[in-house]
């Protein structure tokens, strides 16, 4: 199993009702909200090192994102308590940036939780009438009625000017293939050894912004490449791999694409009050 530096190293950071989400809006708090029949919290220490040919690595996989599989009656999550935060505001994952305030403890590696959350049934019924995006923005509210109840956690929206990214094309233009319109949309993170390869399958440029994969300094990307439709690429790179380049050369080389410093409004989730969980 851990051979050589070919080998596929999968980690698995954080599971919310079985995808990533690609949708583009923060959800907002509404009345009545939404809440899991049934949840429990409890701390997790268990952090299995994988060891490869650059040393010991924390398992890490993001889960293919794209076309979403049906919304499950349960929700598991393990990992720091920011994180969850992200997945109940519709923050891209990796986002810290746009989570201001808060103790220090709900981002530390050494602070990780699992939290399971199940729907009640006729809830999930009720549920299986709505549109995937209705489905995703009812869990989404869930975490965050699970957040106040447990957490006792307060927050609010701010838009602020914030360090980002356009992600634009170069001047030698895309390199991208179009993909066929009955492509089912996948992109996912590999990690050889030292290397990384995104894969990506009918993925539009707003998805691939809003993807962690991009973002080396946490930073929000913005479409700003003016194209249209969807593409298939992969796309190599690494900063510790003789014969792959580092993703900004590797972006621009491969993709024909570019990342440009700049700033911009952001919506970001301000922290008023959060607590350490309650008991189960």
């Amino acid at each position: 199993m851990l051979t050589d530096n070919k080998r596929v190293v999968n980690i698995l950071l954080l599971l919310i009702a079985g995808t990533l989400s690609l949708r583009a809006q923060l959800v907002q708090s509404r009345s009545p909200m939404p809440s899991f029949e049934v949840v429990s919290i409890k701390p997790w220490s268990r952090v299995p090192l994988v060891v490869g040919a650059d040393g010991p690595q924390k398992p890490v996989k993001v889960a293919p994102a794209g076309a979403a599989p049906a919304i499950s009656d349960r929700v598991h999550f393990i990992g720091q308590i920011e994180l969850l935060i992200e997945a109940a505001y519709n923050l891209p994952l990796a986002s810290e940036i746009r989570i201001l305030g808060g103790p220090e403890w709900m981002r530390s590696e050494s602070d990780r939780y699992e939290v399971t959350g199940k729907i009640e049934t006729a809830r999930y019924a009720a549920m299986q009438k709505m549109s995937l995006a209705e489905q995703m923005e009812q869990v989404s509210l869930m975490e965050q009625s699970l957040l106040a109840d447990r957490f006792q956690f307060k927050a609010h929206i701010e838009t602020r000017e914030l360090p980002q990214y356009a992600l634009v094309v170069a001047k030698s233009g895309s390199r991208m293939e179009r993909a066929p319109d009955d492509a089912q949309t996948r992109l996912a993170l590999v990690r050889n050894g030292g290397g990384n390869e995104i894969q990506a399958t009918a993925v539009s440029m707003d998805e691939l912004a809003r993807a962690p994969f991009l973002r080396m300094d946490k930073r929000p990307i913005v479409n700003k490449t003016g194209l249209p439709g969807r593409f298939n690429f992969t796309l190599k790179f690494s900063g510790s791999v003789d014969d792959a380049p580092a993703l900004p050369t590797a972006l621009q080389e491969q993709l024909g694409l570019r990342l440009v410093p700049e700033n911009g409004p952001a919506e970001v989730v301000v922290i008023d009050h959060i607590e350490r969980p309650s008991g189960n």
